[in-house]
């Protein structure tokens, strides 16, 4: 019994795993219960030494043989000597290397991220309630929409009366048009600047368009759109259109800024240029058949409105979604974070790499160094400030280094661009969020190529800053404005220290206008956070902070007006920075319009216009003014009124005949006598 123990032992080599012991144990016994022949046992047993037994035994032997299978402990476990030891350590030894080996392989290939995912070149339409239809420009017939559609340059779109529809742009921007709207895509093209951004121009026929942009300036990107009246174009802002026939055109600004011409109706060409900012409004309307134009702060009774209520909620949906998916693609580019176990291998394969590219390439130290940032993005994102902190100063670290490198372009479009269009919806109060924005302001100051251009940049990030600022006034956040504008502080450009050394006129004119532009446009943005200030509760501390920072403003920009003057004289400088100014008239008839335009009732803008107008609808003398008032009414009151001209002008007609006649009647009586 012993020899056969002993062999039983010797069976097994290595610790076999337990679906193998378990088919084992199945197939011998299911051997030793079907074998017929008992040769095959006999000579098992002569092998132990049993060669003569008797058939009762070798009936017990099976029987205890398949008992003792059946009971066999999981895993077997038996102690392994001599060769086979060496053989199942060997065994350990090469398993656990090539586990290694596929690690590190992987690691290699896998830990550095994968590409983020640009927007694709694809925009559509998406009818949310009732109707919508799209003629594109190779058909006769319009094709009605239901749900969604690819949508293209040359498609005109018609939303129908009670209904609603979204144009989504491949860039995340979103143009959401009201009922009765008729919007043409004149342009739709990827910006060469940076594959994320579009090139978009837009024509609003009639109705109401809400946009949203949320692209940054790489040089190409912009959203234009045109009215009968005006041109707008912005980055990365937010307003509201409304054009109508016989009704003037109207324009909030909700964020950050607005660039706006006004054309003259017939020809198109360009009348003025003037700039809103966050919290304006403008409305246009034609007067002598040139537009004229009142700029006001937006009102309660705006922000109150039902479309702008609706809008705003779903530009805060639109950025949730945003954020969520833009976290998701950063966490697939950054790959392995700090703090994780494989994380030295992805910094040695890194290393490697540096070492073994030449030290003309910067391509392999861009893609490092933006890897940086996205692991900073995602480290404040899970709330590791120290980690993100680290991260951040690596970026800065490798883009100070880059540009140190002499013979690198573009490199704004390759280490700003991307991140400023990642952080193009999140929110201004975000504190990591304004680390990495304060990073990106500081490394495109350092990889500024000249004096002049450092100069401009300052401004620019002195910009981005304060709109910023105007962000969490308008949230509400006036202690966050307040920490946020005691850091910021405005530009101390030596950009005009630096336009001297230009010997070219005609580059350093252009230089200067390009500073004065920014300077103007630093003035308009604190005089509209003044103006926003006065209607908030506790903001009193904030506003003379504000009034400070507007005073040294308007020293700046008087300073460089007096520089670029002499190469410009044609350049004035307009009252509240370069706004449309308005006759007396005009603002007397917008007054007015706006006054009746407060009654949605046709009963009661009648009534109204008889309580304003009362004396000038007697007054054949007042038939001008009260044109003026008609052009910029809506169809019904516009009939209305004219009807009264109509009747002034027969009284002045016979007013006019009247005293025609009486001359007449003077004459022949003088003849008389």
């Amino acid at each position: 019994m012993d020899k056969w123990t002993s062999e039983l032992v010797r069976m097994s080599k290595i610790e076999p795993s337990k679906g193998f012991i378990e088919a084992s144990k199945n197939r011998l016994m299911q051997r030793i219960a079907l074998q017929k022949s008992e040769s095959w046992f006999k000579a098992f047993l002569a092998r132990l030494g049993m060669a003569s037994v008797s058939q009762t035994f070798m009936f017990q032997a099976r029987v205890r043989l398949m008992n003792r299978i059946t009971n066999l402990p999981q895993p077997i476990r038996i102690p392994l000597r001599g060769l086979a030891l060496f053989f199942s350590y060997t065994k350990k030894v090469v398993a656990s290397t090539l586990v290694m080996v596929l690690a590190v392989t992987a690691t290699l290939f896998f830990v550095e991220g994968k590409a983020v995912v640009v927007a694709s070149d694809e925009s559509y339409l998406e009818v949310v309630a009732g109707t919508a239809s799209v003629k594109h420009p190779d058909l006769l017939v319009w094709e009605d929409i239901n749900g969604l559609m690819d949508v293209q340059a040359g498609d005109l779109i018609k939303v129908e009366d009670g209904s609603e529809a979204v144009v989504h742009f491949f860039d995340d921007s979103e143009l959401r048009l009201g009922a009765n709207s008729l919007l043409l895509i004149s342009q739709l093209a990827v910006s060469p600047g940076f594959g994320g951004q579009a090139v978009v121009e837009v024509s609003l026929h009639e109705g109401s368009a809400w946009v949203q942009t949320l692209n940054v300036d790489d040089g190409y990107a912009g959203f234009t759109l045109y009215t009968r009246d005006a041109v707008m174009k912005t980055i990365n802002g937010t307003f509201d259109v409304t054009t109508k026939l016989n009704a003037p055109t109207s324009v909030m600004v909700m964020s950050k800024k607005l660039d706006m011409a006004t054309l003259q109706p017939d020809t198109r060409d360009t009348l003025e240029d003037f700039r809103l900012t966050a919290n304006q409004r403008a409305d246009i309307r034609i007067t002598n058949n040139k537009p004229v134009v009142v700029t006001e702060s937006v009102s309660q009774q705006d922000l109150a409105n039902e479309w702008v209520q609706s809008n705003l909620r779903k530009d805060g949906e639109h950025l949730t979604v945003l954020r969520e998916k833009g976290i998701e693609r950063l966490t697939q580019m950054a790959g392995t974070l700090p703090g994780q176990m494989l994380y030295p291998i992805k910094q040695a394969k890194e290393r490697l790499q540096l070492a073994l590219s030449s030290s003309a390439d910067s391509g392999l130290q861009i893609e490092i160094a933006n890897r940086r940032l996205s692991e900073a993005l995602v480290l404040f994102e899970s709330g590791d400030q120290q980690k993100g902190r680290e991260a951040l100063l690596a970026y800065q670290t490798m883009a100070k280094q880059i540009a140190d490198a002499k013979g690198v372009k573009q490199l704004t479009n390759k280490l700003i661009i991307p991140h400023q269009k990642v952080l193009a919806a999140e929110l201004p109060n975000d504190v990591s969020t304004s680390l990495v924005k304060e990073a990106l302001h500081q490394t495109a100051e350092i990889l500024a190529d000249s004096p002049v251009e450092l100069g401009e940049v300052q401004l620019v990030n002195s910009i981005q800053r304060l709109q910023d600022v105007a962000a969490l006034v308008k949230q509400g956040d006036l202690k966050a404005a307040k920490e946020r504008l005691a850091s910021q502080q405005l530009a101390e450009s030596d950009a005009l220290k630096a336009v001297e050394s230009i010997t070219d006129e005609a580059l350093k004119k252009a230089a200067l206008q390009k500073i004065l532009g920014l300077r103007q446009e630093e003035q308009t943005l604190l005089a509209s956070l003044s103006e926003m200030l006065k209607t908030q509760v506790a903001g009193d501390e904030l506003l003379v902070m504000v009034k400070t920072a507007s005073k040294n403003a308007d020293e700046n920009v008087e300073m460089i007006m007096a520089a670029v003057l002499p190469f410009a004289p044609e350049l004035q400088l307009h009252e509240e920075t370069a706004v449309a100014k308005a006759s007396a008239l005009d603002i007397k008839t917008a007054e007015v319009v706006k006054k009746i335009n407060v009654y949605k009732t046709w009963e009661g803008q009648r009534n109204q216009i008889e309580r304003l107008l009362e004396n000038e609808l007697k007054n054949p003398k007042s038939i001008a003014y009260l044109m003026n008032v008609r052009n910029s009414l809506n169809v019904r009151a516009y009939d209305y009124l004219n009807s009264k001209i109509l009747q002034l002008e027969k009284k002045a007609d016979f007013q006019k005949h009247k005293a025609v006649q009486i001359k007449i009647e003077r004459a022949q009586s003088l003849r008389a006598n």
